[in-house]
């Protein structure tokens, strides 16, 4: 079958590869669709299909008939998504609880010059957490330390993510199967969840996309590009340290494109792209070294904490006190070290059974249980997070309905990398986009999990949904007119 699907310039072997990976991510998304099923069903969440479905419809007609030009809609889609969220962020007074507190109240530490905090046993353990800090901070020194600005500017990045969704989608499918994914997310409930909450994560997701993005113009200049797209991912990752996992996305996508067509260019974009990542890196760490804002720069000194966790069968791969009083609170770092090593094994020698339903476990908690309105809306009341009366039943409500949306989307993105897998050819969009997926779930199958963490895989997946919605346009007349053959690479 796949002799069938080589066309000029690809290499057999390539051919496979890349059919491989688009394999193998579906099928890991149609075994977490299933436990998306089924949580759904326990939760009685389908029926509200009723009122998801009709609003896909709207979305639909609206992405369908919408007569503007690019670059208007992705205006139109950064100011309406800015509104939306920056409206939601003021009128929901959300305090910050946990490691948001820490962010903020070390924040305004540093802009009054004290930078003791950088010589905490929590810092020099997790000096990468200095990466916010110094972020909010620069935002205090303009807007000073109250939080609805934070929260604002925080709306602006969401924004752009926005934008970049529909930009991105454009590259791996079309304008209008772009227009329509952008749009499906402009209201998708999830992300106002986290809007008035001081996350680092919107933030480095519009870093991330929009150093995506640029790799995908291609007529932009090689060395500016490359530069460019490196710059803002060593960026996000001081904010938020998931640039390893892009890292080794866009190695195994060089790797694969060299293999596919014997040429040199990808990977030498790739080894380049890194290497100005790694630069900026050590820069800012360095920077932040020579200020003293952290001895320790943006490092982390304790990264088997995540797998300590994530192998705790007890807490169910999930945040655990019992772990945190009794492992990370040893000062002796050696120590500790050893101490995580032999926990981490004696959790890995449960055997295979017992390491399979843990990590099956963890699937659903990450991939497939309800969402949280935790950090948004609940109030911090004697050590406790507590749900204001009379929001039950308006959560009830709201996390089911985004359930069912969230399923819809995975659906789509489901039928999606069917189609990229019949077709001809894997465009090397799709596929760097399903490799920063599958290097996510893979990475989640080994460390802590949260709902939370699933924020920037979920913007990918709307991405990757736009090639399933051009089933949905299929039938269309203007749309066949107006958009090229999607199995040309050429489009």
């Amino acid at each position: 079958m796949v002799n069938s699907y080589k066309t000029d310039g690809d290499t057999k072997f390539g051919v496979i590869l890349s059919k491989t990976v688009i394999l193998i991510l579906a099928v890991f998304s149609i075994y977490l669709l299933y436990l998306n099923f089924w949580c759904s069903v326990q939760y009685n969440a389908l029926i509200y299909a009723i009122i998801v479905i009709p609003v896909f419809a709207v979305i639909f007609l609206i992405a369908y008939k919408m007569n503007i030009s690019p670059l208007a809609f992705a205006i139109t889609i950064l100011v309406l998504a800015f509104l939306s969220k920056g409206i939601f962020a003021a009128l929901v007074d959300t305090q910050p609880v946990s490691d948001f507190n820490t962010f903020y109240q070390c924040a305004i530490k540093l802009i009054n010059g004290d930078k003791s905090f950088g010589h905490t046993f929590y810092f020099k353990s997790w000096a990468y957490q200095t990466g916010p800090i110094i972020y909010y901070s620069a935002i205090m020194k303009f807007f000073g330390t109250g939080l609805l600005p934070l929260k604002l500017v925080n709306c602006f990045f969401m924004a752009g993510t926005n934008a970049f969704i529909y930009l991105i989608a454009r590259k791996v499918s079309n304008d209008y199967t772009a227009r329509f994914v952008a749009l499906l997310y402009l209201i998708y409930p999830a992300p106002y969840f986290l809007t008035s909450v001081l996350t680092n994560q919107h933030f480095a997701a519009c870093m991330f996309l929009a150093a995506i993005y640029i790799l995908f113009i291609e007529k932009l200049n090689f060395i500016l590009k490359v530069l460019l797209a490196g710059v803002l991912l060593s960026v996000g990752n001081a904010v938020r340290p998931l640039g390893l996992v892009i890292i080794i996305a866009l190695v195994m996508w060089g790797i694969v494109e060299l293999i596919r067509h014997k040429k040199v260019a990808k990977i030498g974009m790739v080894v380049l792209l890194v290497g100005i990542y790694l630069l900026v890196n050590f820069g800012i760490a360095t920077m932040v070294k020579r200020t003293d804002v952290n001895p320790e720069g943006l490092s982390n000194n304790y990264p088997l904490w995540k797998f300590v966790i994530g192998f705790n069968n007890d807490s169910k791969g999930q945040f655990s006190y019992e772990d945190q009083d009794k492992i990370f609170y040893i000062q002796d770092s050696t120590q500790r070290n050893n101490v995580s090593m032999q926990v981490i094994k004696e959790r890995l020698s449960i055997g295979l059974p017992k390491l399979a339903s843990l990590i099956n476990i963890k699937q659903r908690i990450m991939w497939a249980e309800l969402d949280t309105l935790r950090w948004e809306f609940y109030q911090k009341i004697d050590d406790k997070m507590i749900l204001p009366q009379g929001f039950e039943k308006i959560e009830f409500g709201i996390l089911r309905i985004e359930k069912v949306y969230y399923l819809l989307v995975f659906i789509l993105m489901i039928l999606g990398l069917c189609r990229v897998f019949l077709n001809k050819r894997v465009k090397p969009e799709v596929l760097l986009l399903s490799m920063l997926l599958l290097c996510y779930f893979g990475v989640h199958i080994l460390i802590e999990v949260q709902t939370r963490y699933r924020y920037f895989a979920v913007i990918l997946m709307f991405v990757l949904a736009a090639k399933g919605s051009e089933l949905l346009f299929n039938n269309f007349k203007t749309y066949r007119e107006n958009t090229v053959d999607n199995t040309n690479f050429s489009e």
